[in-house]
């Protein structure tokens, strides 16, 4: 055990509720807070959804099961992709980018640190992480494109 394993285990298992409070306090200061809650409700579970389905149709063993080695934390030898602390953090960041760029650059420089640390603690491929990134990025693009269609037109006052 290295000095860096302490700091990899709680950036892979923990880091991710720092995203989320960033997530939730974005969205009682955002200026569109309709357009951001909108996005939200939809882009969220439809990103998981999408997960759940592409968990079924793509199976990747974890690595640990593939190279018989033991990971940095007790993990279950199941199905790793997609991976759902990069599918999460993932979301969150492209939803806030969308509103907010700067605030959305750190949101996905967390998801990219704590992807990078499970990655390193055995338990994802980089295969998990990039695919729950771009089922994050699909999700919600997909959801901003519909709901921008069934927006009323905004007509100007008279």
């Amino acid at each position: 055990m290295t000095v860096m394993t302490p700091l990899v285990i709680f950036i892979a298992n923990y880091l991710y509720l720092l995203p989320v409070a960033l997530f939730v306090a974005y969205a009682f200061k955002a200026k569109e807070r309709k357009a951001f809650v909108m996005l939200s409700i939809f882009a969220l579970p439809i990103s998981y959804l999408v997960g759940v389905l592409a968990g079924h149709l793509f199976y990747d063993p974890r690595p640990f099961v593939v190279s018989h080695s033991v990971p940095l934390f007790p993990h279950a030898p199941d199905n790793g992709f997609p991976s759902d602390h990069a599918l999460l953090t993932g979301t969150l960041a492209a939803i806030v980018t969308v509103f907010n760029a700067p605030l959305g650059a750190l949101l996905w420089l967390l998801a990219l640190l704590i992807g990078a640390a499970r990655v390193f603690a055995g338990v994802h491929h980089a295969l998990d992480i990039a695919g729950s990134f771009a089922i994050a990025i699909a999700s919600a693009a997909l959801v901003r494109t519909l709901l921008a269609r069934f927006r009323k037109p905004q007509t100007p006052a008279a």
